[in-house]
């Protein structure tokens, strides 16, 4: 097979919201890049939210912060920010919502005292079932940045996005009404905060324009490009690749517009949706 480009999304394609990465998905990026296969983690997490398992799998770069940071061979070449002005009025109707959000970084989140509060209740409630916690990171972002102060201009400054929890005071259709024209707008990026909860980023930023701009510096066509995601967020990526692949776990809109569905993650997705497009 000729050589393409694979981008891979990670928390429900690459890994579970428990932490768990099948033995299988790793054993099929290595396979593809012995193969010559180009491999990019694309994620809505920031550089600080990716544990170092992950990054020993061995990829050739990442979009992170759902495309406003790439990152190939080490080095940057897109850091693709909010305006400050914008990231703070969003920023500040959000809080007047009562709404949990962060803003996200290159290696920072720096939460408000809503958002703070509600992992820390997502937290508790694994330890009151006795479960592991898959969002340990969490904990250390949590001690590390205590809520932010809206008065403080300089937190607004280097935003790649802004993250928001569900919450009954405000809705997509809310935000969109209000900032339509001033960011991109997806669903449901947070674990456990249902359907209202998604991630705000600069205009014409997101997995599909990584992608392409991935595929650009390779100077390789868009049509040799490959998807796999399960989210909200991922629809951009899957809708600009040569192929998209949605995971078998993936919401059912995501699904509609995928090229093909593999299996869940769970299941063996990611190497099931290699070896079907004869990348391994």
């Amino acid at each position: 097979m000729d050589k393409k480009i694979v981008f891979i999304d990670i928390d429900g394609t690459l890994r579970g919201m428990d932490g768990h990465i099948p033995a299988s998905a790793v054993e099929a990026c290595r396979r593809a890049r012995k193969l010559g296969h180009l491999l990019y983690l694309c994620s809505g997490r920031n550089m600080g939210e990716i544990e170092d398992e992950i990054f020993d799998i061995g990829f050739d770069g990442i979009a992170g912060s759902g495309g406003a940071h790439i990152v190939i061979d080490g080095r940057v070449i897109l850091n693709a920010t909010m305006p400050v002005d914008t990231a703070k009025r969003i920023a500040t109707y959000l809080e007047e919502c009562r709404c949990g959000f962060a803003l996200e970084k290159n290696h920072d989140i720096l939460p408000n005292r809503h958002y703070a509060s509600f992992w820390k209740s997502v937290i508790g409630r694994f330890e009151n079932e006795g479960k592991t916690n898959p969002f340990a990171i969490m904990v250390d972002i949590l001690s590390k940045y205590p809520p932010i102060e809206l008065e403080d201009d300089s937190v607004f400054e280097d935003v790649n996005k802004i993250v928001f929890t569900g919450s009954g005071s405000v809705s997509h259709a809310d935000i969109a009404k209000k900032f339509g024209g001033e960011c991109e707008l997806f669903r449901g990026s947070i674990p456990y905060s249902g359907e209202e909860s998604g991630e705000i980023g600069p205009v014409g930023i997101h997995k599909g324009s990584a992608l392409e701009r991935i595929a650009e510096y390779h100077g390789m066509p868009v049509s040799d490009t490959v998807a796999f995601g399960d989210s909200d967020n991922d629809r951009p990526m899957l809708e600009r690749a040569g192929v998209g692949i949605a995971m078998g776990n993936a919401t059912p809109a995501l699904k509609s517009i995928a090229d093909s569905t593999t299996t869940a993650f769970d299941d063996d997705g990611l190497f099931n949706g290699f070896v079907k497009l004869g990348l391994i």
